[in-house]
Protein backbone atom coordinates (compact mmCIF):
# COMPACT_ATOMS: atom_id res chain seq x y z
CA UNK A 1 0.00 0.00 0.00
CA UNK A 2 1.23 3.48 -0.83
CA UNK A 3 1.39 6.16 1.86
CA UNK A 4 -1.19 8.96 1.91
CA UNK A 5 1.32 11.62 2.93
CA UNK A 6 2.47 13.27 -0.30
CA UNK A 7 6.10 13.66 0.82
CA UNK A 8 6.38 10.01 1.84
CA UNK A 9 4.65 8.98 -1.37
CA UNK A 10 7.08 10.98 -3.52
CA UNK A 11 10.03 9.56 -1.63
CA UNK A 12 8.80 5.99 -2.02
CA UNK A 13 8.01 6.35 -5.73
CA UNK A 14 11.40 7.98 -6.39
CA UNK A 15 13.11 5.14 -4.54
CA UNK A 16 11.34 2.57 -6.70
CA UNK A 17 12.13 4.51 -9.86
CA UNK A 18 15.80 4.65 -8.89
CA UNK A 19 16.49 1.38 -7.07
CA UNK A 20 14.09 -1.01 -8.78
CA UNK A 21 14.48 0.56 -12.24
CA UNK A 22 10.71 0.55 -12.73
CA UNK A 23 8.68 2.87 -14.91
CA UNK A 24 6.18 5.17 -13.25
CA UNK A 25 3.30 3.53 -15.08
CA UNK A 26 4.42 0.08 -13.91
CA UNK A 27 4.66 1.21 -10.26
CA UNK A 28 1.20 2.75 -10.45
CA UNK A 29 -0.24 -0.36 -12.11
CA UNK A 30 1.13 -2.56 -9.34
CA UNK A 31 -0.61 -0.36 -6.77
CA UNK A 32 -3.84 0.04 -8.78
CA UNK A 33 -3.41 3.79 -9.13
CA UNK A 34 -4.66 5.78 -12.08
CA UNK A 35 -1.76 7.66 -13.70
CA UNK A 36 -3.86 10.75 -14.51
CA UNK A 37 -5.09 10.97 -10.91
CA UNK A 38 -1.57 10.48 -9.59
CA UNK A 39 -0.10 13.21 -11.80
CA UNK A 40 -2.94 15.54 -10.77
CA UNK A 41 -2.17 14.83 -7.12
CA UNK A 42 1.47 15.69 -7.75
CA UNK A 43 0.44 18.92 -9.47
CA UNK A 44 -1.89 19.85 -6.61
CA UNK A 45 1.03 19.46 -4.19
CA UNK A 46 3.64 21.35 -6.26
CA UNK A 47 5.41 18.30 -7.64
CA UNK A 48 5.86 17.05 -11.18
CA UNK A 49 7.22 13.96 -12.89
CA UNK A 50 10.42 14.66 -14.84
CA UNK A 51 10.26 12.10 -17.64
CA UNK A 52 13.81 12.79 -18.78
CA UNK A 53 15.32 11.86 -15.42
CA UNK A 54 12.55 9.47 -14.31
CA UNK A 55 12.14 11.35 -11.06
CA UNK A 56 9.43 13.23 -9.20
CA UNK A 57 10.61 16.72 -8.36
CA UNK A 58 9.31 19.75 -6.48
CA UNK A 59 8.36 22.77 -8.55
Amino acid sequence: MLPNDIHMLVSMINMKLRDDDMSLSHILDIHDMNEEDFLKRLEDNDYYYDETNHQIKAK
